[in-house]
């Protein structure tokens, strides 16, 4: 099961994955994650839901890797994983460390967006 949606106005990307996703489902995912993410804006953010997904099958990381290999071409900013399975959890954070970047991780939605809108009311730092 997987839902997604984009929020334009905060320029944030929202992605539930739950249960076993294989083969057709999988790549349904995909696409209607890439679709979302072309709504938005260069920066934009993601918050992933991942609390109910098991882990998944070799081919699976392949296609989740060249997933969020494709989100970081599209210019994602920050990341925010919302997990409960600690297997789910340590896959994805290999699959984001081989498409080299980083994310956060949260205990629930509502921390992933407050954290997510605290980042976006800081002043820029000044380096």
């Amino acid at each position: 099961m997987f839902q997604v949606r984009s929020d334009s106005a905060k320029n944030r990307l929202y992605i539930t994955l739950a249960g076993h996703l294989e083969g057709n489902e999988r790549q349904e995912a995909t696409r209607a994650i890439m679709a979302e993410a072309g709504k938005l804006s260069a920066g934009f953010d993601i918050v992933t839901d991942i609390r109910e997904l098991h882990a998944t099958d070799p081919q699976g990381f392949k296609d989740f890797l060249r997933a969020r290999s494709t989100l970081k071409l599209k210019g994602v900013g920050h990341i925010i994983r919302v997990t409960k399975i600690p297997l789910s959890r340590i896959q994805l954070e290999r699959i984001s460390e081989e498409a080299g970047y980083d994310s956060d991780r949260a205990d629930s939605l509502e921390e992933a967006d407050q954290r997510l809108d605290d980042l976006q009311t800081q002043p820029p730092s000044k380096s």
